[in-house]
This record gives structure tokens, sequence and C-alpha cells, in this order.
């Protein structure tokens, strides 16, 4: 559509170039030559106006305004505590685990950066155990690399749908609104909700 736009746009001014190189007003231009102009002018303002807000061009805008809501340094630590945490289990799953790190990081019981939430003291086994520090360092492997391997590229997409805002988890072609979780674990006094090894509430 862009390009059938813009060939119409360029002979619509060739004609006009070649029609008003003339000088009408030595030539005594009749009435019909001057609507004729007229036309063609009006034509080409028209067409350039099409030209200039394709659809293609307003997706393009607004792909441009939508700014990240996270860094790549968030990215990074949320993906690498979702792999130690939830690689091994469904996406759902690993999303749940991303979704709680939010939610802590919007409580005010809780420190207010990723990074801050993951090295709570006490908090996750994995910082405990080093597993957390491999992880980061095969993060920056594989982007180094240029490919994310594994279990990785899963944990990479449900960290970015959690740094997003995202609070729901798809299970069973059924919707689980996750935004008031602050735990999970193998296993949780009084949990609210079990999703594959992991208990939440």
């Amino acid at each position: 559509m862009k390009r059938i736009v813009t060939v119409i746009v360029v002979w619509v001014t060739l004609c006009l170039t070649a029609i008003l190189s003339q000088d009408i007003t030595t030539k005594a231009a009749t009435k019909e030559e001057l609507k004729q102009n007229t036309c063609l002018i009006n034509l080409k303002e028209n067409l350039i106006k099409l030209s200039s807000t394709p659809s293609d061009k307003k997706k393009e805008y607004k792909k441009r305004k939508k700014k990240k809501s996270y860094t790549a340094k968030e990215l990074r630590y949320m993906t690498c505590i979702i792999y130690c945490e939830a690689r091994g289990e469904s996406y759902a799953g690993q999303k749940a685990v991303g979704i709680v790190v939010m939610n802590r990081k919007r409580d005010k019981e809780f420190p207010n950066s990723i990074k801050s939430v993951i090295y709570q003291r006490g908090q996750f086994s994995p910082v405990r155990n080093g597993s957390f520090g491999r992880a980061l360092s095969l993060y920056d492997k594989y982007k180094r690399d240029g490919k994310f391997k594994g279990e990785m590229p899963s944990c990479l997409k449900a960290a970015k749908e959690a740094l997003e805002g995202s609070t729901t988890i798809k299970k069973s072609g059924k919707e689980k609104e996750m935004k008031n979780y602050l735990y999970f674990s193998r296993y949780i006094p009084n949990a609210k909700y079990s999703l594959g090894d992991h208990q939440f509430k």
C-alpha cells in the first residue's frame, strides 16, 4: 500500500511539474486548463496526506512510544531467580515466581528494587547456596554468545512479562490472578494456591 501511494505521488508530481512549467499566463490558459491544474494540485495534496499517515507508520509510532518499564539489569536478575527457582516448572509456574518477586517490590513490607528483593536476607535459597551467582554467570555467557539455551529462554520470557506488570498466569486454559501472593515454596503452611511443585500464599 505504501509503495503504491508513493508511486502515485511521484507520478502526480511529474505531471504537475510538466503542466505548471508552461507559462500559463502568457498562453492565456482556458478555464478548462485551470480547472485541471487545480484538480491535480488537490490530488497531490491528498495523496501526500495519505502517504504520511499509513497504518504501519501509526503502529511504528505506538511501538516507539511504548517504553520498556524495566532495565537490562532488572531483566538479568529476574530471569536468573526464575531460572533458579522454577526452571523445572511449567511456563505458568515460572511466571508465577516472577510475579511474586514483583509483588514484593511493590509491597511496603519488602525492599523496593528487584535486586534488593532477591538479595534480602533469608528469603531466596539460591542466593544463599550460590546457585543464583552461577545462573548470573550462565546468563552473561549466553548473552555474549548471542543465544540463550536450555530453559533460560522460557525464564527470560516469563521475566519480561512479570517486569512489564502482568499479574496473571494461564493454566489449563484458565487465568489465575496472582497479584496478592507474596510467598512461594515447596511447602507453606496455610497455602492458598498450588502450582507444580510450588505452593503460594
